[in-house]
């Protein structure tokens, strides 16, 4: 039998996920990352100059890592991962916060439970942040955010998809007939839960993924969040690209892509330069494992012509901007683990001068076994797979 050779072009998530599917069925793979570490942008980062007395360099995060509890298919992946002595692979390297703590520049940090409250602490916490936050918002404003979720949530797939997918979340809460703590509050989650603005982000991505994520938290079964217990390339990412090398995949690094060549309406090779050499590369399959922002700069009047809905592509790279204000995070942790705290930083809101911060109380326990499905309102309501935390 003739093993079909299957060309990746870009290491990040997408690529390294597609590549260990791939080997693990016999398919000859390689991989083509334009950087010198696996993982794109969800990568450590090395702190420049921070390395001292034989220490590796801090790492820096691109945010933070958050693995909520309905992801399935990342977790499914990182089960198959070996690391160490783990029997959940690298799986067993999440671990989970029991806090979330909203940090603010006018006043001490709000501490939210990401779980169901199981001790007194925990409903003390609860209350707290329930009816002592000091978020300066009025019962009228939680009660219009929380009617916007429940309408998200009880609503047809079909609604979801021919209407939440066009409308704005900002548009879809009022944000603009809303005081400014409203807005601080809630169109700022929207760079929590999926690192994009209120105005631009629609309404079956945020309301779906943040319905789900409160349900999580109030109900039993663990907490709604989970976090790696070190740096991402340490305890993720390295290790899966080890793997990756075990399974036989041909994987380049400082490997950049320099255009995709496409004939006849078929794709029949790109072109990559490494080490200073720059050559074609072919395959029986090729996958564009990119951000939707740098494909669009690898799209050609053929490819177009081949499929005229890859045109979408260049429309969504128009909207696609950084946030200046989502800064490089850097993880701290106390040594005692048994109520150790993660540090993250987010912008929130329109206010420059406000942000968010993740405080995800990590406790010392290996994550707990899911069991079975979860179920609302006598269905399954399906929210979408997030696993794969492309972002």
């Amino acid at each position: 039998m003739i093993t079909k050779k299957v060309v990746i072009l870009g290491g990040g998530v997408a690529g390294m996920s597609a590549a260990h599917e791939l080997a693990e069925r016999g398919f000859d793979v390689s991989v083509y990352e334009m950087r010198g570490l696996p993982g794109g942008k969800a990568r450590s980062m090395p702190v420049p100059d921070s390395a001292e007395k034989g220490r590796k360099p801090l790492p820096g995060e691109h945010g933070f890592r958050f693995f909520p509890r309905f992801y399935k298919h990342i977790i499914d992946t990182m089960e198959r991962i070996p690391y160490g002595d783990n029997l959940r692979g690298v799986a067993d390297n999440l671990i989970e916060g029991s806090r979330l703590g909203l940090a603010r520049t006018d006043g001490p940090p709000v501490e939210f439970l990401t779980e169901f409250p199981t001790s007194a602490p925990d409903f003390v916490d609860m209350w707290k942040s329930i009816f002592d936050n000091h978020l300066g918002l009025t019962e009228e404003e939680v009660e219009l955010y929380i009617a916007r979720l429940w309408q998200v949530m009880t609503s047809c797939d079909e609604r979801r998809t021919a209407e939440y997918q066009n409308m704005a979340w900002w548009d879809f809460i009022d944000a603009d007939n809303q005081s400014e703590n409203f807005r601080r509050v809630f169109t700022g989650m929207t760079r929590v839960l999926v690192a994009t603005k209120a105005r631009e982000a629609n309404v079956a991505t945020v309301g779906c993924i943040g319905a789900q994520i409160m349900l999580d938290m109030v109900t039993p079964g663990g907490a709604a969040d989970r976090l790696l217990d070190g740096p991402t390339n340490e305890v993720w990412l390295r290790p899966w690209y080890e793997y990756l090398l075990q399974l036989g995949v041909d994987y380049h690094l400082e490997a950049r892509v320099e255009a995709i060549r496409c004939e006849n309406g078929v794709i029949t090779g790109a072109t990559v330069t490494e080490n200073g050499e720059t050559f074609e590369v072919q395959g029986d399959y090729y996958i564009a494992a990119f951000p939707v922002e740098v494909m669009a700069r690898f799209l050609t009047d053929d490819m177009i012509a081949a499929d005229p809905t890859l045109a979408g592509i260049k429309q969504l790279a128009g909207g696609c901007r950084l946030d200046e204000r989502h800064p490089v995070l850097f993880e701290g942790r106390r040594a005692d683990h048994s109520r150790a705290y993660d540090l993250y930083g987010l912008a929130l809101g329109t206010d420059q001068r406000v942000s968010k911060a993740v405080l995800a109380g990590i406790r010392s326990q290996r994550l707990r076994r899911r069991r079975g499905k979860r179920h609302y309102f006598g269905r399954r309501i399906r929210l979408g797979e997030a696993g794969s935390s492309l972002r």
